[in-house]
């Protein structure tokens, strides 16, 4: 299986899409006494035991009763037993109404069990029917032709659609269609946005003129609301006009909350010196950038944490009027800043905490995040058995960990783990691939290739990229040449280097902007004013950029849900007071790293 690119919030659509469906008892049937219909609470365990109930009906109560069983297992999450039952009654519902609920769960299901394609096969294949239905119970359908367009990765025809309805929807559906206009603009790349906006019009033009605002990671946050007021006077009929998105007025009121005055706290000796710096001079770029862009910049203070007691030089800072702190980065430094307490000013700590931080933000570039999301869009994709591979080393377990926690929560199941060891890749490999067929039942010497959901659909290698240069070339030796190869951002250096990544090739990996797809204006005045680069440290250099946006932007993230930064390590969000990035999709061709399309 290729990952193309995660489905955008699949769970969150699916979700809202079951959440949906008619409670049981409340369909309300028409033309059949209620004794002639068994009861939703009556739905039989088995679909077995559905077929013969319903055998012993006829229309219209067998129908009605299908119905009503369908819309039962959907709540409760049985998508596979609805679309069974449902099929029972293909072709027989003998009113329009009931054609109508037998289109409309029968979409529910499929989308329900992951498959948005036919869903939309459904749909297309009943034209004919749906548009002899009334006004708005099309309407209805077209909303789950919407919700079917975004789980199959097109976005864009999936905002298209969900703008044409919007007026013709009831309310309930109206302020779902809504927010999900809303997330698919902010999942569709920017700079498709921008194209489609120069050939749409009406409505459509709005939100995606409307979101291009929002969407502008090297914009201020006065340039932002300037042109948010510009654009309210510009559409007075917009829909949007009815309820803003909640992400936008709270951008507002973080352009009215912003601190004066930002205390740094980095080690600029030591061994952690280094990576100070990277922090300090990506703080910089991003003081630079809103500088030249006319937005407002605080005061920034920088105090030295390296050989210092962290409590007693934050305390300082606090003394010294600083309204916000960014740091420390060492992680014992940022536990002893947590045992103070609850902090006196908002505080964004550069390291994560285990036991959550006493209130402390938090923000880092931890691997574990990046396993997560790797699990995450994996499963999102469709796949369901994977592979893990990994250094015997205590990073290597915890990365690992990581990704297969995640992996089997969603309800994915590990085919074979394996550690490998520096000095015996090959043997590790093979011992691996050996596990693997015999947990699938496949014989050995046979190319591995996944070829449906009861293969291994990926293997999740923990390396960085010295690593996954041995690694790679011993899975092409034993006969798993095209079994993907999914990676953290710790395989790729950050610095292209094609003759000797050229052994990584096909390798599929998450990575933030920064190093995959910089933004233009970032990257001329980092240009300009560090020509070396940071070298190694570049991630750490973006990670700057995005603590400096942060300081202004924190209370956005913070009162609106859903709300989120573009930034240079990756789109940002809070979960609780930890600062989570979501990462960009890359695979290498040629020795290089070539960015996936995002949805």
């Amino acid at each position: 299986m290729e990952l193309r690119q995660v489905k955008w919030a699949a769970l969150l659509v699916i979700l809202a899409i079951t959440g949906c469906v008619q409670t049981p008892g409340a369909y309300q049937r028409t033309g059949t006494p209620a004794m002639d219909t068994a009861p939703a609470r009556e739905a039989p365990s088995s679909t077995e035991s559905a077929r013969q109930r319903l055998g012993d009906m006829a229309d219209p109560a067998r129908t009605d009763t299908a119905l009503s069983w369908a819309s039962y297992y959907l709540v409760n999450d049985r998508a596979g037993e609805a679309s069974e039952v449902l099929e029972l009654v293909r072709g027989g519902a003998p009113s329009m109404d009931q054609r109508f609920r037998w289109l409309q769960l029968s979409a529910q299901a499929l989308l329900g069990q992951h498959k948005p394609q036919q869903a939309l096969d459904l749909l297309n294949s009943y034209q004919g029917d749906i548009r002899s239905l009334p006004a708005d119970q099309q309407a209805r359908l077209a909303l789950l032709r919407a919700d079917a367009l975004a789980l199959n990765d097109n976005l864009m025809e999936s905002l298209k659609e969900r703008v044409d309805i919007q007026p013709r929807l009831g309310r309930s559906d109206r302020a779902y269609n809504q927010d999900m206009t809303w997330q698919a603009l902010l999942r569709v790349p920017r700079s498709q946005l921008q194209q489609e906006a120069e050939g749409a019009s009406g409505d459509l033009l709005g939100w995606l003129e409307l979101a291009d605002i929002y969407r502008d990671a090297q914009a201020g946050l006065d340039d932002q609301v300037a042109r948010m007021n510009d654009w309210q006077q510009r559409w007075p009929q917009h829909p949007a006009q009815a309820q803003l998105p909640e992400t936008l007025n709270a951008m507002r009121r973080a352009a009215q909350e912003r601190p004066a005055r930002v205390a740094v706290l980095l080690p600029e000796s030591g061994p952690l010196s280094y990576a100070g710096n990277a922090l300090h001079d990506g703080l910089m770029a991003g003081y630079y950038l809103a500088r030249d862009n006319g937005d407002y910049t605080p005061e920034l203070r920088f105090y030295d944490t390296a050989d210092a007691d962290a409590a007693q030089v934050y305390q300082q800072a606090v003394m010294d009027g600083a309204q916000f702190v960014i740091g420390p980065l060492a992680k014992d430094q940022v536990a002893a800043i947590a045992a103070l307490g609850t902090p006196p000013v908002p505080t964004l700590a550069l390291n994560y905490l285990d036991d959550g931080g006493n209130g402390l933000y938090q923000f880092g570039l931890a691997p574990e995040d990046e396993a997560r999301q790797v699990a995450r869009d994996g499963y999102a994709a469709g796949a369901v058995r994977a592979g893990v591979l990994y250094p015997n080393s205590e990073w290597g377990y915890r990365v690992a960990e990581a990704f297969s926690n995640a992996w089997q929560s969603q309800g994915g199941s590990i085919v074979a783990s394996r550690t490998y060891a520096d000095d015996d890749i090959g043997g590790s490999v093979k011992a691996f691939l050996g596990e693997a067929r015999g947990n699938l039942g496949s014989s050995g010497g046979k190319e591995f290739r996944p070829r449906g959901p009861e293969d291994m659909a990926f293997v999740f290698l923990v390396a960085n990229a010295d690593q996954g240069r041995q690694v790679k070339p011993a899975l092409n030796y034993h006969y798993a040449r095209y079994l993907p190869v999914h990676s953290t951002s710790y395989i790729y250096g950050g610095v292209p280097d094609p003759r000797r990544d050229q052994d990584l090739d096909r390798v599929q990996f998450v990575d933030m902007p920064w190093v995959l797809n910089p933004d233009p204006r970032l990257k001329d005045m980092v240009t300009a004013n560090w020509p070396d680069g940071h070298g190694r440290y570049t991630r750490l250099f973006a990670m700057g950029v995005d603590a400096f946006r942060l300081q202004a932007r924190l209370p956005l993230l913070n009162s609106a849900p859903g709300s989120t930064l573009s930034g240079a390590t990756g789109v940002l969000h809070l979960d609780g007071k930890r600062v989570v990035r979501e990462l960009q999709w890359a695979t290498f061709k040629g020795g290089l790293p070539s960015p996936l399309l995002t949805p």
